[in-house]
C-alpha cells in the first residue's frame, strides 16, 4: 500500500511540474553535456615547475554548454550568466583560478525567438569522492531570478563522462 501511495504522490509531483513548465510560455531550454570529470588539474603539464591545482570539493566537473533556446510562445531576451549555474551545494560555475586557460561559457544576450549554439564550456568544483563518483551524473541547476523561467536539459544522460586526470587546457579545450 506504501508503495502504490508514494508513485501517486510522484507521479501528481511529476504532472504538475510538467503543467508549470506548458504553462510558463516565457521558457528558456538550456541544452548541455556533462564531457568530464576530474580531480587534478595541471595547467601546464611539460611545464616546469610543474603544477596541479586539485578540487577543493571532490572533482572538477566539466560541461558543454551546446545550445539555449528562446523560441518559446511569449519569450524574453534572456541574458545567459554563467555564474548562475551550479551544481550540488551551490557549486557554481567557472570560480577556478585557472578558468582563463580554458574555452569557458561567456555571458551571452540571446534574443527572443532565436537559438544560440556552442557557447562554451563550464567547470564546476562539484562535492563528490574522487573514488567512487568518477562517472556519477551531476545535473545542473540555474539561479534564475523570478521574471525568469529556465529549464536545463543534458542532451546525453546516459552517456558516462571519461575521467581525465589531469585535466589540462588540451584534453579539456578539445572535449
Amino acid at each position: 500500500m506504501k508503495a502504490f501511495g508514494i508513485r501517486i504522490t510522484f507521479g501528481a509531483l511529476a504532472g504538475t511540474a510538467m503543467l508549470c513548465l506548458v504553462g510558463c510560455s516565457n521558457t528558456v531550454t538550456v541544452h548541455y553535456d556533462q564531457v568530464a570529470t576530474c580531480y587534478l588539474f595541471d595547467s601546464n603539464p611539460t611545464g616546469s615547475p610543474h603544477t596541479t591545482t586539485s578540487s577543493n570539493n571532490g572533482l572538477f566537473v566539466i560541461y558543454k554548454i551546446s545550445s539555449i533556446d528562446n523560441t518559446s510562445s511569449g519569450a524574453q531576451d534572456f541574458n545567459f550568466a554563467p555564474s548562475k549555474v551550479y551544481s550540488g551545494s551551490q557549486n557554481f560555475a567557472n570560480s577556478q583560478s585557472f578558468d582563463y586557460l580554458l574555452q569557458l561559457a561567456q555571458p551571452k544576450t540571446v534574443a527572443k525567438g532565436t537559438v544560440a549554439n556552442a557557447l562554451g564550456k563550464l567547470i564546476i568544483d562539484t562535492t563528490a569522492n574522487p573514488k567512487t563518483d568518477q562517472k556519477a551524473n551531476f545535473p545542473l541547476l540555474y539561479n534564475s531570478s523570478s521574471s525568469e523561467s529556465v529549464l536545463l536539459v543534458r542532451d546525453n544522460p546516459n552517456a558516462a563522462p571519461p575521467f581525465l586526470d589531469p585535466c589540462s587546457p588540451t584534453n579539456v579545450n578539445a572535449l
